[in-house]
Formats: C-alpha cells, structure tokens, sequence
C-alpha cells in the first residue's frame, strides 16, 4: 500500500496507544467506585485519574501532530457524507477525549482532593475548594462517557464495517499490515 494512502507511524501510534489506555481507563472507572475502600480502591482511582491525565496530554500532543502532519485523503470508496460522518466523529472524538480529562481533574480540584500523577508528582490545583461545583464537573465527566462510547461504537463499527461488508481500504488505513480484501 502505498505510504500516502496510508496513516504515517507516528498517527497510528498516537490512535493506537489511545486505544490501549481506554481499554484500561474504562474499566476501572465503571468499578472503581464500587470496590471496597482500602488499598485496591485507592490504587484504581490514582490508576484511572493518573491514565486519564496521560490521555488528556496524548490527544493535546496528537492533535497538535494531526495538524501540522496532513492525514492521507480520504479512500476513494466513501462517499461524501460519508467523508463528513468520519470527519465528524474523529474531531468529537478529539474534543471528547480533551474535555472529558479536564472535568475529571476540575471535580477532583474543586472536591478539594489531592491528585497525584501515579502517586509521583502531585498536580497542582488552580481553583478555590466548591464542594457543588466540583459535583457539577462530576457529572459532566460521568456524562461524557456515553459520548466516548458512542463514537467509538460509531468509529469501530464503521471500521468494521467498510472491512468486512464493503471490503474496502479504511481500515487498513490505519492497519496497514492488513492485506486487501
């Protein structure tokens, strides 16, 4: 395949290495709250806060590489809404995956709870203690989630889709390792 129509290394790392931290993110934040207090407990809040910062950073340095490192255009099989639905989710994607860290850290600044960086480098806290307005950014975050699980759905899906029924190249795009079909 050739190396235009295909994403470069470093894009594919920056996807990829996402993906990895929403599979491990995810889960702790469905149960998290739910395990007994102690130890365990304590180590999946500072495990998922801790990934949840590092997702914020990757998407920051990521987006900031989508926009000075062009993507390849778009396979010549889609159609132009269906250009503007992938372009459409992959930029809420972005903004999802920036905002949702954000009001994490707000609820926990805002709560009054100390975050630190895996238990290494304590992340400062910009704001005045407001118990309310920290539940607010609570609330936003937990939200989010179904909008992150949504366009991943509709980005996996779609995936998938254009794979496996119309065995084109959109994913192989990104998986350029996978033989055409």
């Amino acid at each position: 395949m050739a190396g235009r129509e295909s994403y470069g290394a470093g894009a594919r790392l920056f996807h990829w290495l996402t993906v990895a931290l929403l599979l491990i993110i995810v889960p702790l934040g469905l149960v998290m709250g739910d395990l007994p207090r102690g130890d365990l407990q304590n180590t999946a809040f500072i495990t998922h806060e801790s990934l949840g910062l590092t997702v914020l950073a990757l998407t920051l340095v990521r987006f900031g590489w989508r926009l000075t490192h062009p993507v390849p255009p778009p396979s010549s099989d889609l159609s132009s809404i269906e250009m503007l639905a992938s372009s459409s989710v992959h930029w809420l994607l972005y903004f999802a995956l920036i905002v949702m860290p954000l009001m994490g850290y707000f609820s926990l600044a805002f709560s009054g709870i100390d975050l630190h960086y895996f238990g290494l480098l304590r992340v400062p806290e910009p704001v005045t203690q407001d118990k309310e307005t920290g539940k607010f950014f609570l609330a936003v975050h937990a939200s989010l989630q179904w909008a992150v699980y949504g366009l991943a759905l509709m980005h996996v899906g779609a995936a998938l889709h254009h794979h496996f029924m119309r065995r084109n190249d959109v994913l192989q795009r990104m998986l350029p390792s996978l033989r055409r079909r």
